[in-house]
């Protein structure tokens, strides 16, 4: 047993001296700079290197950092460090940027970007420069319009750069107008044209008698996105206006049309008696204000109450199935288009389309499968390295010797000497 625990101690300290004898041969820490990180990647990867730390003076293309990330599943260290923040008018150096872009439900799908960050942000496409949003406000999150983007879209605030999916545009389904055939039908179908919807109406004049724009078909969601209300007569869509929200379509109630038999169970309140506006005049800060009002009352309480007028409720939506309700109390909304100001026919067209969009059914696009396409790369960083150091790490950190390994080396040496001075041997 002794001879054992004798073996066994020159090994464990054999073992030893070499681990600290490859950790010296490995070297110092490897640092490079993110801007020449592509022309030193293949020696780093072919070297025997204990530590990589990584200086981020530019952005990291996701190919590189899923570079480093096999570099440190093969068993060296990588970590990175951001440059020291240069607090100016552009904020800090790596600002935490996120970034993502939609397509609005409309004819022609313009994109929105919802960007965040906490320096100013610069968004260009493949051809110029498009917008930009001060910290100030990129820091409460913003909203950007950038119509139809050329090439890539991308975003700059301080070092980060991030590549913006944009979603392909939607196929949108025609819209169908539903009520009485008057001024409210004819500027309503007008205002969606004119915007690129494709409308058909079914308008009624009298018992038996109506007015119809495009073909007589079924009332689904493969015909139309959305059905528009305006008034309590529905006719022969009635008793097809609940089974197409459910399956997914959209319906926008407008005045008292919630107060119509065959949609009262599914709208997101009650249409209250109607009340003439205060104002007369169509303010271009709120010409809303300026319409006659069906007041929303007896709210669902599975309903979101979206727009008010004092304490009055005006626009509600809810979910119903998978499809989406908007009930709007407004009516003779035409009157808008026709006593507004110089820009009130501009105004009435996008505020007619900005309603059917929010609840119109559109099948899914295709997914962008690109990998550059990362509207957050600060935090795929994070989330691929682990967080930035202060400090490079020193090399031998990971061949310092195990914590058991001196434990071992005294436990054996007493346990041999303990034995001999028990049995009486020198």
């Amino acid at each position: 047993m002794e001879r054992a625990l004798r073996a066994l101690s020159f090994a464990l300290i054999a073992f030893a001296l070499w681990r600290l004898f490859t950790a010296a041969g490995d070297g110092d820490v490897v640092r490079v700079r993110s801007s020449s990180l592509a022309r030193d990647l293949p020696s780093i990867e072919s070297a025997r290197t204990a530590a990589l730390h990584v200086e981020m003076d530019a952005a990291l293309p996701p190919a590189e950092r899923d570079a480093l990330v096999a570099v440190a599943h093969a068993g060296t260290r990588v970590t990175w460090s951001a440059p020291r923040a240069t607090l100016s008018r552009q904020g800090a150096a790596m600002p935490p940027l996120a970034a993502v872009a939609e397509r609005a439900r409309e004819p022609g799908g313009p994109v929105r970007i919802a960007v965040t960050s906490a320096a100013d942000v610069a968004f260009s496409d493949g051809l110029a420069a498009l917008d930009t949003v001060r910290a100030t406000a990129a820091i409460r999150g913003a909203t950007v319009s950038v119509g139809e983007p050329s090439g890539a879209l991308g975003a700059v605030s301080g070092a980060v750069r991030a590549f913006i999916r944009v979603p392909a545009a939607a196929a949108l389904h025609p819209v169908l107008v539903v009520g009485r055939a008057g001024w409210e039908a004819k500027f309503a179908v007008a205002a969606l044209e004119e915007r690129g919807w494709t409308v058909e109406a079914r308008l009624f004049v009298a018992p038996g008698a109506d007015v119809t724009q495009g073909s007589r078909g079924a009332i689904d969601t493969s015909r139309y996105a959305v059905i528009v209300a305006l008034d309590t007569t529905l006719g022969s869509v009635a008793a097809s206006v609940v089974r197409f929200v459910r399956q997914g379509g959209g319906l926008v109630l407008l005045a008292g049309a919630a107060n119509a038999p065959a949609v009262r169970a599914i709208a997101p309140a009650r249409a209250g008696a109607r009340r003439l506006a205060d104002v007369r005049a169509f303010d271009a800060a709120e010409p809303v204000n300026a319409m006659a009002l069906y007041p929303l009352e007896g709210l669902r309480g599975d309903a979101v109450p979206l727009s008010t007028r004092g304490a009055l409720l005006t626009v509600a939506a809810r979910r119903e199935g998978a499809g989406r309700v908007l009930q709007a109390g407004f009516d003779e909304t035409w009157r808008w288009r026709m006593q507004g100001g110089a820009d009130a026919v501009a105004a009435h067209r996008a505020w007619w389309s900005r309603m059917v969009a929010s609840v119109a059914a559109a099948p899914l696009p295709p997914a962008d499968e690109s990998p550059a396409a990362e509207g957050a790369p600060l935090a795929r960083l994070v989330d691929a390295l682990g967080p930035a150091v202060a400090i490079a790490p020193d090399a031998s950190g990971p061949h310092r010797l195990p914590g058991w390994l001196l434990p071992a080396i005294l436990l054996c040496l007493l346990a041999e000497w303990a034995s001999r001075r028990w049995r009486g041997a020198r």
